[in-house]
């Protein structure tokens, strides 16, 4: 896995075959284990009803939305019976800045505070590593969210 996939958005296209407005009926269906809102006649978002590390650790839900776990969608009708679902991440450079500007701060303490060379090192590389994982906890939360709204149309579409 590259690093630089886990910074950028990631895009997910679903082929449903099913008309636009079938499935936008569908979708407004209350019974979901994920938050759905609508955003314009064919754009919607769906969120995490609940993301362990976002609601607990950084609380900053968006608008129309119930965790940082987000994925922004848009529908296209393909054929007069096919529909494109076409999901979106939202990018996540504030930890790439993060992950450029702690250690630099760590860098600027320690020339002001004389820390010891070992603990400056060992803080020196514990950010990067920090942030990769969050990253990675991000991008399992973000499959979660996939796999629960992919399984919602699936359940849906074979009943």
């Amino acid at each position: 896995m590259k690093l630089q996939s886990l910074f950028s958005n990631r895009t997910e296209n679903l082929g449903i075959k099913i008309s636009l407005l079938d499935l936008k009926k569908l979708l407004d269906d209350d019974h979901k284990k994920f938050h759905f809102e609508w955003l314009s006649e064919n754009s919607f978002v769906i969120s995490l009803n609940f993301s362990f590390g976002t609601n607990l650790l950084f609380d900053t839900n968006y608008p129309n939305t119930k965790s940082d776990i987000i994925f922004y969608g848009n529908l296209a009708e393909i054929e007069d019976s096919k529909t494109e679902i076409k999901l979106k991440t939202k990018k996540k450079s504030f930890l790439l800045v993060f992950m450029i500007a702690l250690p630099v701060i760590v860098l600027i303490f320690q020339s002001f505070l004389r820390i010891e060379f070992p603990v400056f090192l060992i803080a020196l590389f514990l950010f990067p590593i920090l942030i990769i994982g969050l990253l990675n906890f991000i991008k399992i939360e973000e499959n979660r969210l996939l796999r629960v709204f992919m399984e919602f149309l699936n359940n849906r579409l074979n009943s």
